[in-house]
């Protein structure tokens, strides 16, 4: 069967986007998902509070994942970045999640490591397709933008939990995520050593998907999916369109159709 998944990094709400801030862009961040309504969309940047906005445009959804700091205080973690999973609730049920931090110690909430500038996060989740049963693990990851150890040692850790799960069942798993590297960074060559690339599926070039709000397509990616053996990408997109002339986010949404081997 086939799924189709989305990357999407929203962008953090902060008043120096002027007329880009979250505010302006809540109903067009939520119509590029909409659009072509993916079975998982792995976000990157939204806070608690973004995401109660996302929430209410997305009746059709539900989300897993909490905050990266780790915090138990309820007015931190409305202003917590996290790497929410969002899934449509009508054609998957979750069968487990959980999240980790891309440090030393992962299991520590709000721990970092290397030259991590800021505690970085993977959530995590089992969903089984209701109509057939099949399951598949998806991850969702936002890769440090200034350490390059640390990125190093996220890929071979988030390689590391998806081999564990994997030896567990057997199932396949798709990764998701913001890298802040491009594809020749040692970090993606090592997740393309052992994961399936999306992008690779694409007849022209990629181009950028981080824009800071300029558009174009002059660059190379940051943002990525992943999969492993049995599960197959069939077509990728890299949706750059505007709503009503504004950019949903400074990153383009990329959606992936994937085939369950």
């Amino acid at each position: 069967m086939e799924l189709n998944l989305m990357t999407f990094n929203l962008r953090v709400n902060t008043p120096v986007d002027g007329s880009n801030a979250w505010p302006y862009r809540i109903r067009h961040a939520a119509a590029a998902i909409k659009k072509t309504s993916p079975f998982v969309v792995g976000t990157q940047e939204g806070t608690n509070t973004m995401l109660l906005d996302l929430d209410r445009e997305l009746p059709e959804y539900s989300r897993l994942g909490e905050g990266r700091s780790g915090s138990t205080n309820e007015e931190d973690r409305l202003h917590d970045e996290c790497c929410a999973i969002y899934y449509r609730h009508d054609l998957l049920a979750p069968v487990a999640s959980g999240q980790f931090w891309l440090s030393e110690t992962p299991d520590v909430p709000g721990s970092k490591s290397w030259d991590s500038s800021l505690p970085r996060i993977c959530t995590w989740a089992c969903f089984e397709v209701k109509t057939s049963g099949r399951r598949f693990y998806a991850f969702n990851t936002h890769f440090d933008h200034l350490g390059q150890r640390a990125r190093e040692e996220s890929a071979r850790l988030v390689l590391e939990r998806i081999r564990r799960c994997r030896e567990e069942d057997g199932i396949p798993a798709v990764l998701t995520g913001d890298f802040n590297a491009f594809p020749d960074n040692p970090a993606v060559v090592a997740l393309k050593g052992q994961l399936a690339d999306a992008f690779d599926v694409l007849q022209e070039e990629v181009g950028r998907t981080f824009h800071a709000y300029e558009g174009g397509t002059e660059g190379q990616p940051i943002d990525y999916l992943f999969a492993t053996e049995g599960a197959e990408f069939t077509r990728t997109i890299v949706h750059r369109e505007r709503w009503e002339g504004v950019y949903p986010s400074d990153h383009y949404p990329v959606e992936a159709h994937v085939r369950l081997l």
